[in-house]
């Protein structure tokens, strides 16, 4: 991965932040959702991480709750037919895809750790490097995914990018190209080890990627477009 991109700096990501939370109404609820996921089950969470792939908000959260609804467990989970889950979640899309994956997944996770009880104390305690690599040694499982788990549901410093995240960092100059590992390593890099700014930034970014794809945030979205988004030399705003 290439980092010679200067990126952005921590004044400038914490001064964008303030915008998108005066400006983005779904920011502000959006971080409160995330924030309820340190309660989450982890089987919950990797079965959502996992239909969130090019999907939606609001029908991956309807999928993953029937497909827990359903399983509750690990070991019911890895003995699924694939046939059985592609009904449950068809409306994520890539549906059949998905659900091998799941089944995958599940298997995986038992055959390595015997269980979600070793593998969560695994993901909370170990050195963060271990922990990221436990998880991208999973099916279906890659960065982003990897990064969803350990920032949500157990509060360590890891940054998700997603591709409303990329389309942000490319327009505002952060990147070139389409690299999202190289926007996660910029963001860590400016907001250090702290898991509630890097949840922070992870909300309130994806909800301005959200916003404009819906037509909303247009004010905030032209003028990061037109590279305006920068914060002034006195620390005012534009």
């Amino acid at each position: 991965m290439s980092r010679s991109a200067a990126g952005p700096t921590r004044r400038e990501v914490l001064w964008l932040l303030d915008r998108i939370g005066r400006e983005v109404p779904e920011a502000r609820s959006l971080h409160r959702r995330l924030q309820a996921r340190r309660r989450a089950p982890l089987l919950w969470v990797l079965v959502h991480t996992v239909l969130s792939h090019q999907s939606t908000g609001d029908r991956t959260y309807r999928a993953a709750r029937r497909v827990y609804a359903r399983y509750r467990s690990l070991d019911r989970l890895a003995g699924a037919r694939v046939t059985e889950l592609e009904p449950l979640i068809r409306e994520v899309g890539l549906g059949r895809l998905k659900a091998a994956r799941l089944v995958a997944l599940a298997q995986a996770v038992r055959a390595r750790w015997g269980g979600l009880r070793r593998f969560s104390a695994v993901l909370r305690s170990a050195p963060l490097e271990d922990s990221w690599r436990a998880l991208l040694e999973l099916p279906g499982i890659g960065p982003k995914s990897a990064a969803v788990v350990l920032l949500f549901r157990y509060g360590r410093p890891k940054f998700p990018v997603d591709t409303n995240i990329l389309r942000v960092a490319q327009h505002l100059g952060w990147v070139r190209g389409r690299d999202p590992e190289l926007v996660r390593w910029h963001v860590e890099r400016v907001l250090g080890p702290d898991p509630d700014a890097l949840l922070r930034a992870h909300a309130y970014l994806l909800a301005l990627g959200r916003a404009t794809q819906r037509g909303h945030g247009r004010h905030l979205w032209h003028k990061l477009r037109r590279g305006q988004l920068k914060p002034p030399a006195g620390g005012g705003s534009i």
